[in-house]
Order: structure tokens, then C-alpha cells, then sequence
């Protein structure tokens, strides 16, 4: 045997033997742990939890029996991740991850392809090239758009602004801003989006040299998507004040509310006023595959670039993103060519031409061993059930004398909070008070581990939220885990009246 074969992936009978023990024992382990699962958290005191850690976490000197190993994982990471396939787990956008593109991990790791240059991924290459292909035509893109899977969202928005800025000081300043840097007029640039837009719109400005002020906030409609004559007097302000609008960044899916800024109005706007018009569609994406809900994305296909997340609503494993891009030509804003990885002269595809990544992951593999397990059919209804699931949800919310609910869902997101009997007659110490008995509420039953919900604040008021991804949550289940809020509530409630009671004979 050659020295560390067993270590590695070969034909040697070691080699694929140690590979089945490490694969199929935690294999076993996973399931073993998801058929004995009862909640989707079991609560562990910060202090325990880090001692577990340091006692466990460290770097052995010589091989270890895999059966400790085992153990280690079992005790330090099984029984106390948040388990996000469970029901009960519904805090953020953050999915439980689909079968099929579990498998797709399996062999993603096991060949570890590049997906920088052909020649370190030869299929994967033009599998990626081909899966975004399918997106492009379910977006309504035309034959001259192209696209490159991202990490995320927040990847994908900036390389959406990025090339935004290089083109517009390209087209107004004939600056290649890649050569020579930023023109002196940068800092008139400026980026709108909705005040519910994602923080990482800001974030960008900051990382592309603009500066977070370069964003101008629009406010929203009651609808919580941008308002459209709130965008039209933005615009003509800043060119008052001397500036220079470049690009619009509208949100297809906001966090909170799953709400959808009016993309025909935007890009009406955006065409006359000669902006780039970036969709956030990280969220939202998934109504592409809606039998009820796609026209909830009517005009997608006129914006200038596109992020969309898998790792939300597709199911996908973290990481799996992509950004998407009318105009495939706009890539020549990021590409530089290396002689040993991607020569100008070489006809093969190299995705680092569309990347601000070299390296990077065979992500597309998941995505498509999904639709080709599942179907787009089928992965339609679940996108349906999740949207039905969340509108009876509000329904039944609405009906609790206790509860108070502040959007009728467009996604799956529904967001409440906990209205208490007892009341102040100080205005700003009733708020506080509410404010934080939802936050206690929030707390407490993530800490119980059976209900994990997500808190936000709307006009400075805190609510709960649920994102009820999971196609399995039942209308039932969530009604009875509700219950436990409103009971809550009145427990929480009783011990301020006791504290109330004690100040005042004190």
C-alpha cells in the first residue's frame, strides 16, 4: 500500500473502506439522530456549551478510533445545532435542505472540483453553464445573458452594483475603472433602494468605495414595497443637489415581509432616467416556480442583473446562489486573464471570467440533481403549500384576542407580535414594556427548544416573526406551538403585575 492511501479517495480496497466507515458512520449517525428527534433545539447553557467545545475541539497528535470521533460529533454538534429540517425551526430564511442535494454534497466533496478554470472542472463547468442557462429562460432572459453561481446574496447584490458602477463611469466618465481607479465624481454617485431593502445594498457602497451615504433610502407603501412616486421625487432631488443617480436596486422578496417592489413601474423608471436596475431577488426567486403566485415577479426579466438565492427557498445546502445577467457582455468589468489559468487566447469557458471568486464550489450539481429528482412541477406546489401555510397562519393569528398581525403574507413570512392586557399610562413605558415582553417571548421558547421564531422591529416596535420555509409545517402543528406564545404572554404578564405590586407597597 502506498503511504497514506487510506487517507485518500483511490481504487485501493483501504482507501474505499476507510471512505465508507467515515461516510456511512455518519450517515448512520444523521439518521439515528432525525429518527429520535423531538424538537428542533435542545437548549445548553453558554458556559457548558464552551467547555463542551474545549474539551472536545483540539488537534490529536496521532490517529484517533473513529468511534470517538463519533462521539465527539455526537455530543458537541448533533445535540446542539438549531435542526433546521425540523417543524418547529422558523426563525429565518434559512431552509431545510433537500435530499436530493444532500447526496449532490456527497459527491460534490468527494471530487472537489475547481470551478475557476475548464480545465479543473471539465463537466462541472459546463454543467454550471447549462443550469444557469435553464434559469436565464425561466427568468425571460434572452440568448445574450449569462450568469455564474455565487455564494449568496451578498455576493451576488455586489457584483449587481459593481458592475453598475464600472459601466455607468465607463459610459459617462470613458473611465475603466478596473485600470485606473475611481473618478473624482464618485462620490456623487448614488444607489437607490427601499428602506426594507437588505442591509448588504449599503454594505456594497461601502466595500465599492462610494460610502454607505451613497444609498438613498425610499420610503415604502403600506404594502412595504417601494413607493414608486417616493422613487420618482428621490431621483429628482439628488440630481438637484448635483448628484448622480446610477443604479436601483429593487427587492423581490424583502426579509421581513416578502414583499415585492413594483419591478415595471421601477424599470419604466429606471429606463428613462438611464439607471441600472438590480433585482434582489434572493428571496423572491423562488415564485418563478409558482403555479399560483409567478406573475408576483411580472417584469423580472427587464432588470439589468438578478440575485437569487438557493439556500432559501430552493432547499439548497449553504452555500448556493447565483447572480444572473442581462447583458453578458457586462462581465468584461471584472475579468483579468492569467496565463496559467485562463489565457486570453483560450477558447474553453472559464467561470472565473464571471466571478469575483477563483476558486469556488460545484454548486450547480445540487440544483440540478433536485429538479431532476423532483421535478419543477412538484417543487412548484411545495413553493404553493409554504405561501398557504403562512396565509391561514395569519388567519388564525388574527382571531387571538392577544395577538396583533402586521402584514397579510405575500411570501411565507408572517410577522405578530403579543398586545398585553396590562397597560401603562406612560406611552413610551407601555412600548418598552411590550417591546420587551415579545423579545422575552422569543427567548424563552428558543431556549425551550420546541418553537424557534425570529424577532424584528417595525416603527420601533419589536414583533415576532415566523418564515415558514419548511414545506412540512402543518396549519395544526403552528396553531398549537401559538398557543404556547399566547400562554407565555400571560405568564410573563402575571409576574410584571406581582413586580408592579411590590413597588408600589415598597
Amino acid at each position: 500500500m502506498a503511504p497514506f492511501e487510506k487517507w485518500f479517495l483511490s481504487s485501493s480496497k483501504e482507501s474505499l473502506e476507510n471512505y465508507e466507515a467515515m461516510i456511512g458512520g455518519m450517515t448512520e449517525m444523521i439518521k439515528r439522530h432525525y429518527h429520535e428527534l423531538k424538537s428542533p433545539y435542545t437548549h445548553i447553557d453558554v458556559d457548558e456549551l464552551s467547555n463542551l467545545v474545549n474539551r472536545s475541539v483540539y488537534f490529536s497528535e496521532y490517529e484517533q478510533p473513529l468511534e470517538d470521533l463519533f462521539d465527539d460529533v455526537q455530543a458537541v454538534v448533533l445535540d446542539h445545532s438549531l435542526h433546521i429540517s425540523h417543524p418547529g425551526a422558523m426563525a429565518h430564511l434559512h431552509c431545510p435542505p433537500i435530499i436530493p442535494a444532500l447526496a449532490a454534497e456527497v459527491m460534490i466533496s468527494a471530487l472537489n472540483q475547481s470551478m475557476d478554470s475548464w480545465d479543473q472542472s471539465p463537466a462541472a463547468t459546463y454543467i454550471e453553464d447549462q443550469v444557469i442557462d435553464e434559469l436565464t429562460k425561466q427568468i425571460g432572459y434572452r440568448s445574450s445573458s449569462s450568469g455564474v453561481f455565487t455564494s449568496g446574496g451578498t455576493q451576488s447584490n455586489y457584483m449587481g452594483l459593481l458592475l453598475a458602477r464600472n459601466e455607468y463611469c465607463h459610459a459617462a466618465f470613458s473611465i475603466d475603472v478596473s485600470e485606473e481607479g475611481l473618478p473624482l465624481q464618485a462620490k456623487k454617485l448614488r444607489i437607490f433602494c427601499s428602506e426594507k431593502a437588505h442591509f448588504t445594498v449599503r454594505q456594497s457602497a461601502a466595500q465599492l468605495g462610494l460610502g454607505m451615504n451613497a444609498v438613498v433610502s425610499v420610503k415604502c407603501n403600506e404594502r412595504h414595497e417601494m413607493d414608486i412616486e417616493n422613487l420618482e421625487e428621490a431621483i429628482r432631488e439628488v440630481k438637484a443637489q448635483g448628484n448622480l443617480p446610477f443604479a436601483v436596486v429593487a427587492t423581490a422578496g424583502t426579509t421581513d415581509f416578502g414583499s415585492v417592489d413594483p419591478l415595471f413601474e421601477i424599470s419604466e423608471l429606471a429606463k428613462k432616467e438611464g439607471l441600472w436596475l438590480h433585482a434582489d431577488a434572493a428571496y423572491g426567486g423562488a415564485l418563478l416556480f409558482s403555479h399560483k403566485y409567478r406573475e408576483r415577479l411580472k417584469a423580472l426579466e427587464r432588470a439589468d442583473s438578478i440575485t437569487m438565492d438557493f439556500h432559501k427557498w430552493f432547499y439548497q445546502p449553504v452555500s448556493c446562489g447565483a447572480f444572473l445577467l442581462k447583458n453578458s457582455a457586462m462581465f468584461k468589468h471584472i475579468q483579468l486573464h492569467a496565463d496559467y489559468l485562463n489565457p486570453e487566447e483560450d477558447e474553453h469557458v472559464h467561470l472565473v471570467d464571471r466571478s469575483i471568486q477563483t476558486t469556488k464550489r460545484f454548486d450547480a450539481l445540487k440544483l440540478w440533481l433536485t429538479f431532476r429528482a423532483v421535478g419543477t412541477n412538484e417543487y412548484g406546489k411545495m413553493v404553493d403549500h409554504t405561501i398557504e401555510t403562512a396565509k391561514q397562519t395569519a388567519e388564525h393569528l388574527r382571531k387571538q384576542r392577544n395577538i396583533t398581525v402586521l402584514n397579510d403574507p405575500y411570501m411565507n413570512a408572517v410577522v405578530f407580535r403579543y398586545v398585553p392586557d396590562t397597560l401603562y399610562v406612560d406611552c413610551q413605558k407601555q412600548q418598552h414594556y411590550e417591546n420587551k415582553l415579545n423579545q422575552l417571548i422569543q427567548q424563552h421558547l428558543y431556549e425551550k427548544g420546541t418553537f424557534i421564531m425570529a424577532k424584528t422591529k417595525h416603527k420601533e416596535q419589536a414583533y415576532l416573526k415566523l418564515t415558514m420555509l419548511n414545506p412540512m409545517i402543518t396549519v395544526d402543528t403552528v396553531a398549537t406551538q401559538l398557543e404556547e406564545v399566547v400562554a407565555l404572554g400571560k405568564e410573563l404578564e402575571k409576574k410584571e403585575e406581582r413586580l408592579r405590586e411590590r413597588s408600589v407597597i415598597g
